[in-house]
Parts: C-alpha cells; structure tokens; sequence
C-alpha cells in the first residue's frame, strides 16, 4: 500500500521526544554526601528512523535495516577515549501525565573504579535490536569510595487532533474482544471483503474488553505506544501491511473492515483487532495475533465505511 494512493480517515497525532541526564555521586558510607547533576540530552539524528523502523520489525514483520550497537545501557566516555558500558538492571520505569509519555532508565556503579566522564550516550532495545536513542555531556568524577547512579530521562510530549484522545495509561492497559466463542481460521465478516485476506482468524461471538469497553465509541492513543517503541523485548512480527513509515511519520491503519480497530502488541509481536458489536446481529472479532492486544496503543471507531482505509498518523519530532 502506497501513502499516496490511500484513501482514508487518518486520526492525527503528533510526539515530540526530548531528554535529560541525571547524575547522583554519593560517599559509599556517608550516603548523606551527595552530588547531583543534570544536564538535557540530545537526541540523535537516527534515533527516530530506526526506532520506527525497529517498530514495524515487532509490528509487521519488516525486516530491520539500522544501527545495532553490541549492548544496550549508558555509555561513559573518559577524557582518554575510555568507554564505560553500564548495563539497565531492570527495565525502564514507565510513568505519564495528561500530555505526555515518560521513560527513566536507570543505571549504578557501585564498583570501587575511579573515573571521570564527560560524556555519556543512551542505548536501548527494540526488537532485539540495540538503538542509540540520545547523548550527553555531562561532566561527572566517581572515585573508589563512591557510588554513581544515572537516571536518563525520555518524555515524549503528545498533542493530538480534536478527533482522537491520549490517555495516560502507566500501566498497560488492554482492547480488542474477549470471551469468544466460534472462532477459526479467516475472516468472513469484514465491511470491504478485500480486507478479508488481512486478518488470518476470525471470531462470531465476543465481548468488547479493557479500552474497548472504557471507551465506548471513541478515537484514543494509550502511553504504550510510545514507551513501548524505545524499550521492549519483542521479537519480529509475522508480514502483514497494517504499518507504514515515511521518514519518521508512522501510520497504523486496515483497509476498512469494522466499527473497532485496535491495535498493539501480543504473544511478543504486533496484534490488530477488528471488533464490530453488532453484525447481522451478533458480535464478530477478526484479529491477526489474538482477539485481545495487551498492551493496546490505539483504537479508532468508524461505525459505517466513510473511507476506504482507517487508521492513526503519528509525526515524531525532536
């Protein structure tokens, strides 16, 4: 499917990615001695395109063409060219406000090594990929008797259309159908019969769960749509054609085929649903992956065919 030849109501939404270090030096037994710094980050020119193009590897099975660093974690660099790996214990922290998206990945170093940094750079993982998202220069000594920690912070601030709403949803919230019953293999029930083909199962009966249910008949983005492109542990995707990238402007979207089109992640890959509550008086699912995404990053609602395909448009920006 080519950009130019879609025909369509696109929901739009737009996410501007920016960034700071956070560096906390404290004496190992006096941890009431403490030195923080911080310093904004800058994000690197191939950050985006290869996150999205790491996004559609998860999410439709594209094959991923870009920067794969050996490991993932906050690089420090010395004066002498020296190159520190501190490597996430854990995954990043996931937090959100009304507008926006946050990641924290934090490292330590609780070794007796003395050094300075002056510089330090952000990699994460997506699809198995090691991405270098960010830098720093952030001047910061540790010596023997001290601890360091870094805390990296992404916000990804959301504005979106009248159209379409962004929930903040720290914690990831699922959508599409569950409790079903007759499901297998293909879909007979979608609106444009040609987008039959795109979903390998179908379901007659369903019930409507988790954003679906919450929000009723309407257009919404979750915060897993964004935290997720920068941190996750899924793997590729089987083909399909529900995602397009053009430099670093993301469409999610199917050619029309019910009221409900959620989208997101399940069994470590992509998930698309089309949920339709009433057809020929009954509620029928088709889906790709399962009838239910968790965790869900959009839903759009169009109960009559008014376009040809229906989907979200995301511009990133930094």
């Amino acid at each position: 499917m080519v950009c130019s030849k879609l025909s369509g109501r696109f929901l739009k939404v737009r996410a501007k990615v920016s960034g700071f270090v956070i560096a906390k030096v404290e004496k190992r037994n006096t941890p009431e001695q403490v030195i923080v710094t911080k310093k904004r980050n800058t994000i690197l020119p191939t950050a985006l395109p290869n996150l999205l193009n790491a996004f559609q590897t998860y999410m439709s099975g594209v094959t991923y063409s870009g920067q794969n660093a050996p490991s993932s974690g906050i690089i420090l660099t010395t004066p002498s060219g020296q190159q520190i790996t501190l490597s996430f214990p854990s995954s990043p922290t996931i937090s959100a406000t009304s507008n926006s998206a946050i990641l924290s990945f934090t490292v330590r170093d609780i070794t007796v090594s003395s050094y300075t940094a002056t510089s330090e750079e952000l990699i994460t993982t997506s699809a198995g990929y090691n991405i270098p998202i960010a830098t720093a220069s952030l001047s910061v000594t540790k010596n023997s008797d001290e601890i360091l920690t870094i805390t990296w912070v992404i916000t990804i601030s959301i504005s979106t259309s009248g159209d379409i709403s962004y929930i903040p949803t720290p914690t990831p919230q699922e959508g599409g159908a569950g409790a079903c019953a007759g499901c297998g293999s293909g879909c007979l029930y979608c609106a444009n019969s040609s987008a039959n083909s795109e979903f390998p199962n179908g379901c007659s009966t369903c019930t409507p769960v988790g954003i679906t249910s919450q929000y009723s008949q309407e257009n919404v983005v979750t915060t897993q749509l964004f935290t997720d492109m920068f941190y996750n542990t899924y793997s590729a995707g089987s083909s399909n054609l529900f995602t397009q990238v053009t430099g670093t402007t993301l469409i999610i979207y199917i050619l029309y085929c019910s009221a409900y089109f959620v989208a997101g992640a399940g069994a470590g890959t992509g998930d698309f649903v089309s949920y339709n509550p009433n057809y020929e008086g009954y509620p029928m699912t088709c889906y790709t992956a399962d009838t239910v995404a968790n965790p869900a990053y959009l839903q759009v609602y169009m109960p009559t065919e008014t376009a040809t395909y229906m989907g979200v448009q995301v511009e990133y920006t930094t």
